[in-house]
């Protein structure tokens, strides 16, 4: 038993470039570089694929069975990620109300290539000027977090 556990230990191999990015795809990005959480992913989803018209926030929380402050958080986060928009409507009480819509894939595509392009560019001036007590100081910030967790 122990031969095998130092046979897997000495075969155990960095991963190449290609081998870390086999596990990127849009949902990846999506929780990765934009934090979206799983009730803004099923808000964006029922907008893009299940509702036929616009959705005010108590069709969504109805739809959803969620809470009214919940959609709405979220939708402001996806509104100012500019993946939706919204727009004033007459409310059957005589007031306005917002109808939340999402916008042309095409505009969205270019929203995330520009998010894609301005993390890159962040990333790579972090890692430039990281030094080893700078990395050190991190890992153990990421370690107290995930303990206070």
């Amino acid at each position: 038993m122990l031969v095998i556990n130092v046979v897997s230990l000495i075969t155990i191999k960095e991963k190449s470039t290609e081998e870390i990015l086999e596990d990127v795809d849009i949902k990846y990005i999506l929780r990765c570089i934009l934090r979206l959480s799983p009730t803004e992913v099923e808000i964006y989803y029922l907008l893009q694929n299940k509702a036929k018209e616009p959705l005010t926030v108590a069709e969504i929380a109805k739809e959803m069975n969620k809470s009214r402050s919940t959609i709405e958080r979220s939708l402001v986060k996806l509104v100012q990620l500019g993946l939706i928009a919204r727009r004033p409507v007459l409310a059957k009480n005589g007031g306005y109300t917002y109808v939340y819509y999402t916008k042309p894939i095409d505009y969205v595509k270019q929203k995330l290539l520009q998010l894609i392009n301005a993390y890159y560019e962040r990333s790579k001036q972090l890692i430039e000027n990281l030094t080893s007590a700078a990395l050190i100081e991190s890992l153990n910030s990421m370690a107290v977090e995930e303990n206070v967790e």
